[in-house]
């Protein structure tokens, strides 16, 4: 089982609820190809841009041909350029409740990857009986107030990394807004030319990372 999966704070939100169950949904590369390839996408990007400031890779440029295919082999591309596997633990999970049997309300992946980073991929931690605006829980709205265990989940990553020996924590900004609630964890945006260029110009699409004493 993957180390990754004690970051998941579930004694402070299985208790919330009458019925929780928790769907694994990965726990290696293969089955998150499979499973999520859209996370696959977002990390081998980001290791990508990584490499690219590190100049691990020498040629930005390399990888049009990938993204203009649709990103079809691009983790193998990263990989074959990085000469390794580019991500060597992987866990994605959600977890379903009474209030919405057939939506998840928390959700996480987590890959261990380039350079030295646990990186989050995917995170929600909804509360479904809280709709934003007030009202009941409707079928299939995802606009929920958040468990507030954002905290917890950082400090418990930030453990796990100190007993991996791994140096930092690191995600992409997915939307707008998010960027204020990440550097109030204490994330700081990414050096990387691409990460830089994207704050500026969109406010979204690029990395954050946090170092872990």
């Amino acid at each position: 089982m993957s180390k990754l999966t004690n970051a998941i704070p579930r004694d402070k939100f299985v208790p919330l609820f009458k019925e929780v169950r928790e769907e694994v949904l990965a726990e290696d590369m293969p089955t998150l190809q499979r499973v999520r390839p859209s996370d696959v996408v977002g990390v081998s990007l980001f290791v990508w841009d990584e490499m690219v400031h590190r100049k691990v890779a020498e040629q930005p440029f390399k990888i049009a041909p990938i993204i203009n295919s649709g990103m079809n082999g691009i983790y193998e591309f990263v990989e074959k350029e990085l000469g390794r596997p580019p991500v060597t633990d992987v866990l994605a999970t959600r977890f379903f409740n009474e209030v919405n049997p057939e939506m998840s309300f928390v959700d996480v992946t987590l890959v261990q990857c380039f350079p030295d980073d646990i990186h989050i991929s995917d995170v929600e931690f909804s509360d479904n009986r809280r709709p934003v605006g007030g009202g009941k829980p409707e079928k299939g709205l995802r606009n929920y107030h958040g468990l507030h265990i954002f905290d917890d989940f950082i400090e418990r990553l930030k453990a796990i990394a100190r007993d991996q020996a791994v140096s930092r924590l690191s995600l992409v900004v997915g939307g707008k807004g998010l960027y204020e609630v990440f550097a109030r964890h204490g994330f700081q945006v990414s050096e990387t030319t691409m990460a830089q260029i994207a704050f500026k110009r969109t406010g979204v699409g690029f990395s954050m990372y946090m170092n872990v004493k």
